[in-house]
């Protein structure tokens, strides 16, 4: 949960400033250094994506559902790679609730191949919300945002700072003086102990 939350608050910075696109059919990949992105649009109010903060990355869902910030709801995922029940949970970023889907490996697979996925949302009433995206240019764009997010952790750790370790001072070791040689006094035998 910490991870989404730190992920959440560098999406919601990132949004301040666009970074370089690169389109990729129906799909546009938004580089802006250590807050990248890839996504498509299905019409003004819904689109579908990938976003990485450093090497953190999630899938994002944003559909212009009245969904409570921190619900959690059971998602249908349907493409020609993988059919299977997701999770989501709305998280409100700059007025707009944005549904993170995990896990994050299944939603990964769905978008590898095909033209379209899409995404069934019980709702309320008992109806499905359902939106489909574009797959069409999805593996680069995000294969990009992934690379970007790998090479975002190697200069991370290219850029830490190395230990420096305080100057070792060798001083000199003092050597007791030696006693003169006393007799040592026998015990008492009147002591009790």
């Amino acid at each position: 949960m910490r991870k989404i939350t730190l992920i959440l608050l560098a999406l919601v910075t990132q949004s301040a400033w666009a970074g370089d696109k690169f389109p990729y059919q129906n799909w546009t990949a938004e580089l802006s250094g250590r807050n990248n992105e890839a996504y498509t649009i299905a019409d003004a109010n819904t689109s579908f994506g990938a976003y990485c903060a450093g090497e953190q990355c999630l899938f994002y869902l944003r559909q212009g559902l009245n969904c409570a910030p921190g619900a959690k709801y059971s998602v249908l995922m349907n493409s020609p790679s993988i059919s299977t029940a997701i999770s989501m949970e709305c998280t409100l970023i700059n007025g707009n609730v944005f549904q993170i889907l995990t896990p994050f490996n299944a939603v990964l697979k769905a978008t590898q191949l095909g033209e379209r996925i899409g995404f069934a949302v019980a709702l309320q009433s008992g109806a499905f919300a359902v939106t489909q995206f574009s797959l069409l240019g999805a593996k680069p764009a995000i294969d990009r945002v992934l690379t970007e997010a790998g090479l975002s952790k190697k200069q991370e750790q290219k850029e830490l700072p190395k230990p420096s370790l305080p100057p070792v001072q060798i001083t000199p070791k003092m050597v007791p003086k030696q006693a003169p040689n006393l007799p040592v006094p026998a015990p008492s035998k009147d002591v009790n102990i």
